[in-house]
Parts: structure tokens; C-alpha cells; sequence
């Protein structure tokens, strides 16, 4: 491009001065102001066709390098693939050999520890009423009138393997050492259903399968006392629990079928003779908004009771929940509300004794620390309805922690019941009781509903 420049200049200087010489001055300065003139031209032209070029050029250049990276993406790519068929062939060979290996299926090491857990539960009582019905710790009453651990309980809890678990709680107490709990589950069993055996607590209402450190009273209402005593309706045996399709209105439906040989509760069913209790509970679980759920529970209960005879009691259940959790705010808000209406029929020799009784329980956490809870009852004796008593609770729980809480609170009990042996003869008095109840948990069980 240079020597072209060259050539055009050297031609356009020399050709006009070979035909110009001899001309007068003044013509040859024209012709050589039009010549410089035609340079210029040419010269502009030269640059933009040289920018023009130098436009494909770069044009070129990309498009080449656009067609290397895309060479190179589709030999990464084929390696990639090359070396994902090199694998897959390895793991083909692999899981031949697992085939013609025996694998134990055991957890190993630290795996094999199940989570261990110890929970204390201390209280201190003081009354009116100095009855020893009241102040003697037994089947109706935990004690009174001085300080008491009601128990020590030790927690063990593991996944067996993929499908089972187990869980195992010990009740220590200054008596005695007994196991409230020890069963395994299968879980995901066909037609959805999960299988319990061992010793448990039944499905039965809101509350009874709660541990009493973690009942929302420091109490179990008197309408379940005096129905299947303060440890609970349960026993050693077999229970299934079914997830039922959807039905109308309901976001979730369970039933559950239990038959347990219990302890004799002393009340209203006894297990002389290989007496059993078949227990039923059908459950519908509804999504209010995603801040709260209405729960209702259907349960019955059937076994011999300890009149002489072949005799059977049958006890029917209406459990009512509802619970609200503002979503971001569950730390510092919740109200818990329980209802449960019992009604109670005994079969003896020469009549039926039929009973009645509710409860009614909540739970207002107002704020991090702090709850506050009340509860009303009423319950008629299955063995005399003209007895029955009345229970007032007020409490303040303080949760140091989720290890750790403190209650404070204050019952009432109205009876109009008599006394039996070995307490004196007459009508139990009633009483007002306030109470101080510590709780503690070391290890990951803690005071959580079951």
C-alpha cells in the first residue's frame, strides 16, 4: 500500500512537469495546485479503502476464534461424555461384585450409640387440707404438703435402621424403677400404616400420650385421673397406626388400633385373668391458615372392669385442638387450646353406671420466656356418678431455656367424694394448693409433646 502511495506521488509530480517545462510560471502553478489537489484525493480514497479492508480483516479474525472456541466446547463436551461412560461402565462393575458380596447393613462406630438423654422433675407443694388422700403420693395423687421428685427419667432413642426405630424410657423414683415406655416401630409399612409393639402410652385424646413433665399443667386433669389414674391409659402390646386417603374437609386423617395388657388401674378396667383393652382413635387433622390448625380426635377404649363377673366398661372420647403459630413469630407467640369430653360406661351384675366428664386446657406464651396457662375440669367417679369433683388451675411456666423451666402454680379441687379405705371415713375435704415445679433435661430429649 506504501509503494502505491509512492507511485501515484512520484507520477503525479514528474508527468506534469515533463509536459509543463517551458511553460510561464503561472500556468505551472496551477497545474501543480491541481495536481497536489488530486493527491489529496487519492489519498483519502487509499484510507477509507484501507479501513474498509481492515474492517473484514477483524471481521475474519472473530469469526475464526469464534469457530475455535466452538471446536474446543465440542472436544471438552466428547471428553466429558467419554469419561461419563468410563464411569458408568466402572459403577456397572462395581455393583456386580456388591452383588457377589455380603453386606451387614450394621451402623458402625459412633452410629451405633443411640441418643441418650437424663430429665429431672422437682416440685414442692403445700395445701390447706392436710388429708393424707391428698398429701400421700400414690395412683391419685402425686403428694402434697412437702418436696417430692416425682421422677427421674432416662431416654434412649436411636433409628435402628432405615425402616425402624426404638425408644426406651425408664422411670426412676424413690420407690421404684420401672420402664414407662420401650417399643420399636416399623415404619411405611403397606397401605401407609406404621406398627408399634413394646410397652407405650395409647393414642387416646390430647393429652395421654404425654410424659407428665411435659403436660401443659404440672397435673393430668382429674376427668383421665379418675379414669385411668395419673399414669396414663397404656400397657404392653401391639398398636397400628393407618394415614387414610383425603376425605372431604379434612387435610389429614389417621386411625389407630391398639391392644395393650395394662396395669389394674384400680378404677375402671382390670386385667386378672388376661383381661386386655382394645383402644380405637380416629383423627382428622385441618389447616386453618398457615398460622393455625383445628384438630379432632374420636377415641374409645374397652376392657373388663374389676366387679366380680364378666364384666366390661367402655369409655368414649371427643378431643378438640387448636393451635396458633404466627409464622416468623413462634418464639415469642403461641396459644395452645385442649378440650376433651369423656363419657364412661360400667357394666356390673344388677346395674350400669354410666359418667360423665371435660376438660378444658390453654396454653399463651406472651413473649421468649414467659407462658401463662389455665385449666377447668369435671369428672364423676365410673364406679359412683353421685361422686364427682371440680379442678381450677391457674400457672405461670418460665422457660430458662429449653433445657430448663419453672412453674408456678395454683389449684383448686371442689369434691363432693367419699373416702375409702385405708383413709378415714367421710367426705374428702376440698383443697387449694399452690405449687413450685422445676424441670431440667440433659441431652437432646427435652420437655417436647409426644
Amino acid at each position: 500500500m506504501r509503494k502505491r502511495i509512492f507511485i501515484v506521488y512520484v507520477a503525479s509530480f514528474l508527468i506534469p512537469c515533463h509536459f509543463l517545462a517551458g511553460q510561464k510560471p503561472q500556468v505551472l502553478n496551477h497545474t501543480l495546485q491541481d495536481s497536489v489537489a488530486f493527491l489529496k484525493m487519492e489519498l483519502i480514497r487509499l484510507k477509507t479503502q484501507n479501513k474498509l479492508i481492515s474492517s473484514k480483516l477483524d471481521s475474519l479474525i472473530s469469526d475464526l476464534n469464534q469457530k475455535r472456541e466452538l471446536v474446543e466446547a465440542e472436544s471438552n463436551l466428547q471428553q466429558l461424555l467419554d469419561e461419563a461412560d468410563q464411569l458408568s461402565v466402572m459403577e456397572k462393575g462395581k455393583e456386580e461384585d456388591l452383588s457377589k458380596k455380603f453386606q451387614s447393613g450394621v451402623r458402625q462406630q459412633q452410629g451405633l450409640n443411640p441418643n441418650i438423654s437424663l430429665g429431672g422433675d422437682f416440685f414442692g407443694a403445700t395445701s390447706l387440707s392436710k388429708h393424707e388422700f391428698i398429701s400421700d403420693p400414690g395412683e391419685i395423687s402425686y403428694g402434697n404438703n412437702g418436696f417430692f421428685l416425682r421422677e427421674v427419667e432416662l431416654a434412649l432413642e436411636a433409628p435402628l435402621d432405615p425402616f425402624t426405630r426404638g425408644k426406651t424410657f425408664i422411670s426412676i423414683t424413690k420407690d421404684a424403677i420401672s420402664i414407662e415406655e420401650a417399643y420399636m416401630e416399623w415404619l411405611n409399612l403397606p397401605l401407609n400404616m406404621n406398627l408399634k409393639i413394646g410397652i407405650f402410652y395409647s393414642e387416646f385424646g390430647p393429652l395421654n400420650r404425654y410424659h407428665d413433665h411435659a403436660l401443659p399443667q404440672f397435673d393430668r386433669p382429674r376427668a383421665l385421673v379418675n379414669l385411668f389414674t395419673n399414669k396414663g391409659l397404656g400397657g404392653t402390646g401391639l398398636s397400628s397406626s393407618f394415614m387414610l386417603p383425603e376425605i372431604i374437609f379434612a387435610d389429614a386423617s389417621t386411625l389407630d388400633l391398639t391392644v395393650v395388657r395394662g396395669t389394674d388401674t384400680g378404677n375402671n378396667f382390670s386385667f386378672d385373668n388376661n383381661g386386655f383393652l382394645y383402644i380405637g382413635q380416629f383423627k382428622n387433622f385441618y389447616d386453618i391458615s398457615q398460622n393455625s390448625y383445628f384438630e379432632v380426635r374420636i377415641s374409645s377404649v374397652t376392657g373388663k372392669n374389676p366387679s366380680p363377673g364378666d364384666n366390661f366398661s367402655y369409655v368414649g372420647s371427643l378431643g378438640l385442638t387448636y393451635k396458633w403459630v404466627p409464622v416468623g413469630r413462634e418464639k415469642y407467640r403461641t396459644f395452645d387450646w385442649k378440650t376433651e369430653l369423656l363419657y364412661s360406661s360400667r357394666i356390673e351384675d344388677t346395674r350400669t353406671i354410666r359418667s360423665k366428664g371435660f376438660y378444658s386446657s390453654v396454653q399463651n406464651k406472651l413473649n421468649a420466656r414467659f407462658w401463662i396457662g389455665a385449666r377447668i375440669g369435671y369428672s364423676e367417679l365410673p364406679y359412683d356418678n353421685r361422686h364427682h369433683e371440680w379442678d381450677y388451675t391457674i400457672n405461670l411456666d418460665f422457660w430458662q431455656s429449653e433445657f430448663v423451666f419453672t412453674r408456678l402454680q395454683y389449684q383448686y379441687n371442689r369434691r363432693n367424694i367419699q373416702s375409702m379405705e385405708p383413709y378415714p371415713s367421710g367426705f374428702l375435704p376440698d383443697d387449694h394448693t399452690i405449687l413450685l415445679q422445676v424441670c431440667w433435661a440433659m441431652g437432646p430429649h427435652k420437655h417436647e409433646a409426644y
